[in-house]
Formats: C-alpha cells, structure tokens, sequence
C-alpha cells in the first residue's frame, strides 16, 4: 500500500454529521491518537473530498475553521499542514475536544467565571514576585497605551488586555491551568476587542485590572473573588457578550 493510500484511509469514515462536523471530528480523532503530528503535510483538498465523499467546499471551509484555530497552517503553492507546536495552537486533545464541543456562549461565559476564580486563588497560594512584577508590567503597559489612546491601534489593547490574563495563568504555577485559561480567554479576544472601542471602555478594563492586582498582592481571597465578579459583569456589560432577556 503507498504511503498516500494509507495517510488517505486516516479519512475514512461512515459518520452522520454534517460534512464541516465530519471533516473536525476525523481530524480530532486523527490528532488524539497521534496518527497526524504538527508538521505533517496533508492530502489535497481533492483527496480529502474523494476519501471522504464530502464536497471540496466543505473541505474548505473546515480547514477554516482549523487555520482560525492555529491546528493547520495552510501554505500558498505548497499544502496544508498541521501547525507547529506553540502555547496558543490548539493542538492538545484536551483543548482540540474543547473546540469541537460545539459549546455555547453561555456554557463558554461559565467557564471563563469558573476559570477565573480558581486562577486568584492559585495565584495566590503560589504566585512568586517574579510572577507578581510580570503581572504589574502588563499593567503599566495597558496604562500607557490608554493614555496614549489616539495613537494606538486596537488590536494593541487587545493584546496588553490578553496580556494580563496570560499574566495571571502563569502566575498559578500550573502548567495545566495555565494552558487552559489562555485557551479560554482565546476564545474570548473579540468580546474583549469590544470593551476597547473607546477610551472609556478601555479605563474601565485597566481600573478592574487594578483591582484584581492589588488583592492578590495581599493574598486576600476575599478581596480577589469580588475583584473578579466585578470585572466579568463589567466585561459582560460592555461587550454585551450575553444579552438580558
């Protein structure tokens, strides 16, 4: 059997999702078991449709939604592979399962709050003050360019923003934790790129941001969950990230 034929029976299947599902799900399944690695090269698009007997167009559109998510790297003039290793590629089966789950934004705002009152807490039994300086940068950092508003880009926000969060969830010391929280808030770049829209937004973001700092500074869990719980239901509000009935 040539090596083709066998990278394409990695394909085949008899499933009933629709034909964008199907594409994700052998691809997870694909992944978890180990049978593609990062730097692997792809069939063609025209191999994948013929060992999958779904259309080039759905093809298409799942290797998407995989490039989105930093799984595939797809080359111009030389093929689609899958990505390389790196913190925010979601190429871990835990994480890849998360994308496929098909969770809603409700099940996806949960696990942000969840998240996020487990991190002040391992922040604050095991935060160092390496970890804590590394957290205040990002603070100092998002300060200036608020300041500094008018001449800044928005997707420079965005980042000094993320940059907090990725702060925070290397401050747990927990690997684990740590790469699922980035993974979490990944999902959440573009309600956040919302609270950024103006000036006033941006303020209301750092001063939460503040707040949260200035608690785990003093290890008082207390002072951290309300930190927290103020901050999300500011987020939700002005990313209108859930609506009120």
């Amino acid at each position: 059997m040539s090596g083709k034929q066998e990278q394409n029976e990695l394909f085949n299947a008899d499933r009933m999702e629709s034909a964008v599902d199907r594409v994700l799900n052998v691809f997870k399944e694909t992944l978890i078991t180990g049978k593609l690695k990062p730097g692997d090269r792809l069939p063609s698009e025209v191999e994948l449709s013929r060992s999958l007997s779904i259309s080039r167009g759905s093809i298409r559109e799942a290797m998407k939604i995989l490039s989105a998510f930093n799984i595939v790297e797809i080359r111009r003039g030389d093929g689609t592979y899958i990505a390389q290793s790196d913190y925010k590629v979601s190429f871990d089966p835990l994480l890849f399962s998360l994308i496929l789950s098909n969770a809603n934004v409700k099940e996806l705002v949960e696990l942000r709050e969840l998240m996020e009152f487990a991190i002040v807490k391992l922040v604050i039994q095991h935060a160092t003050k390496e970890n804590l300086e590394n957290i205040a940068h990002t603070i100092s950092e998002m300060e200036e360019l608020i300041g500094n508003y008018e001449d800044n880009e928005p997707d420079q926000l965005v980042r000094s923003d993320l940059d907090f969060h990725k702060a925070l969830g290397k401050a747990t010391n927990n690997r684990l934790v740590e790469k699922v929280y980035h993974f979490v808030m990944d999902f959440f770049t573009p309600s956040i790129r919302l609270t950024h829209e103006n000036q006033k937004g941006g303020r209301n973001a750092l001063e939460h941001h503040k707040r949260i700092f200035e608690a785990l500074k003093r290890r008082n869990v207390d002072e951290s969950i309300v930190a927290v719980e103020g901050s999300i239901v500011a987020w939700k509000e002005l990313s209108h990230v859930i609506k009120k009935d």
